[in-house]
């Protein structure tokens, strides 16, 4: 009964909040079109974020660090990587900012900074069960049991650096760093394994199709298919699949880096879960090595920026990743302060709708998610974003996340970017409509393209509402 009450609560006040809208508009037809393109909900709570953008701009000191924090939509770096070329080019380029080596795990991830390592490297995501492995700021735990290992990070010409962050879950050091040392040989892309004996069964639910499966478990819809010696896509309610994984995987390395002997190491700064090192030149390149005989080195990510003032955009994406799996693990926001966050953007919602979650407990997740962000992050301003429409198998139209983004509109406590709306909604994505050319195979993620206007989008309306507070200001 508890429960039939939260849900028609909820109910009342979309059709509420829908139909005061509609009200609204339609009596002021002269203001309908402005409107529709306010697209950032409560943007006077942006303020604070603007007032820093401000200062940074007219003083040409200091730096603003956004942090934004999401799905696959934000691992590729596609979408991210527009908004922040957008914000550098206005306000200064402070950095590349938080980065984590995908490329070790062979999943996909920015193209800016690079890695090689000679490592067998496991990783653990946040999408599966509790695990003591050190899953931390990156969503991802990166571990070796090695002694032995190199890992190189390089980063491309606009993005050398003067100040290094190297983020692991322990509060004493794990690693030594070298700025100097050169590789006499240079490692090819690590191959990826299952580990030895890793299945998982998973029991089919109605609705459910192979690709939701693949997100849920983090493999490949192809993996499931040789796993089960499947020839199509067919599957069918009750029946059970056998899951090539347990979310842990396998980096193996094809090559040995060689460092020579007398590598010079740097002194770095050791702080609770973060070692650094600053220059007074820039670097395009470091190396890290174990630091002392330790049974296992866990790795969260890098931090990487330079003495330029301007913003930092820091992003952090795990596919398949809802909230609730970020609220799983205490040591994220433990760590999140050493990103000084200025602004943070929360992007989910597609995981959500695929799992079926209703309207109330997405909110109830977001809710617990900003909580857990602001016991140590008090004076960060959260802007939320409205999921991108999608579709369900079939190109059934995923009515999920249209309930999130009116939901979420709705809200007076936090600035809300309208993504959803913004892309005409279901129409937008559907075959003739507006953006059906942006939209994956898959009718859940984008292509390239899509992901670039989506930034593009956000970029314009973000400094659209930045050059309203500054006119304010300024007048």
């Amino acid at each position: 009964m508890g429960q039939f009450k939260k849900t028609l609560s909820i109910y009342i006040l979309l059709s509420f909040f829908c139909l005061y809208t509609t009200v609204l508009w339609a009596s002021n037809p002269d203001e309908k079109k402005e409107a529709k393109n306010v697209y950032i909900a409560n943007q006077g709570l942006l303020d604070g974020v603007f007032n820093k953008l401000y200062n940074l701009e007219k003083n040409k000191s200091g730096k603003v660090n956004i942090v934004h924090i999401g799905d696959s939509h934000i691992q590729a770096d596609i979408f991210t990587n527009t908004i922040r070329e957008s914000l550098q080019q206005i306000f200064g380029n402070g950095g590349y900012g938080f980065t984590f080596p995908y490329s070790l795990l062979r999943t996909n991830g920015t193209r800016s900074v690079r890695y090689i390592s000679d490592a067998t490297w496991k990783s653990l995501l946040n999408v599966y069960p509790v695990a003591d492995v050190g899953i931390g700021l990156s969503g991802i735990a990166l571990y070796t049991s090695s002694s032995e290992f190199v890992v190189q990070l390089t980063a491309e010409e606009k993005y050398k650096f003067n100040t290094v962050k190297i983020i692991y879950p322990s509060e004493e050091p794990n690693f030594k760093m070298s700025v100097s040392a050169e590789l006499a040989e240079v490692a090819a892309t690590p191959t990826m394994v299952t580990a030895e004996g890793a299945m998982k069964s998973h029991t089919i639910k109605k609705g459910e199709s192979l690709s939701a499966i693949s997100r849920k478990y983090g493999v490949t819809v192809a993996q499931i298919k040789k796993t089960n010696n499947m020839k199509s896509d067919m599957i069918h309610p009750g029946k059970s699949l056998k899951i090539p994984t347990k979310g842990t995987r396998v980096a193996v390395p094809t090559k040995k880096l060689k460092v020579e002997d007398d590598v010079e190491f740097v002194t770095l700064k050791t702080h609770p879960f973060c070692s650094s090192y600053t220059s007074d030149s820039l670097m395009d390149r470091i190396m890290i090595l174990p630091d002392g005989q330790q049974t296992m080195y866990n790795l969260n990510g890098f931090v990487i920026e330079n003495n330029e003032p301007g913003v930092i955009y820091h992003t952090i994406g795990v596919n398949g990743a809802k909230m609730s799996d970020y609220n799983k693990y205490p040591l994220f926001f433990k760590q999140l302060p050493l990103l000084a966050p200025d602004l943070i953007i929360l992007s989910f919602g597609t995981n959500e709708s695929f799992g079926r979650l209703s309207v109330t407990e997405y909110m109830y997740q977001l809710k617990e998610f900003v909580a857990n962000i602001k016991k140590l992050n008090i004076n960060a301003t959260i802007l939320v974003m409205t999921p991108p429409p999608s579709m369900f198998r079939r190109r059934r139209p995923n009515s999920f996340v249209t309930n999130y983004s009116v939901a979420l509109m709705g809200l007076n406590d936090m600035p809300i970017w309208d993504l959803y709306t913004r892309m005409g909604g279901l129409s937008g994505i559907k075959p003739k409509g507006e953006y059906s050319g942006l939209i994956a195979r898959d009718n859940v993620h984008y292509t390239s393209k899509g992901y670039q206007v989506q930034g593009e989008m956000f970029s314009s309306d973000f400094i659209k509402a930045y050059n309203n507070f500054k006119e304010t200001k300024e007048n």
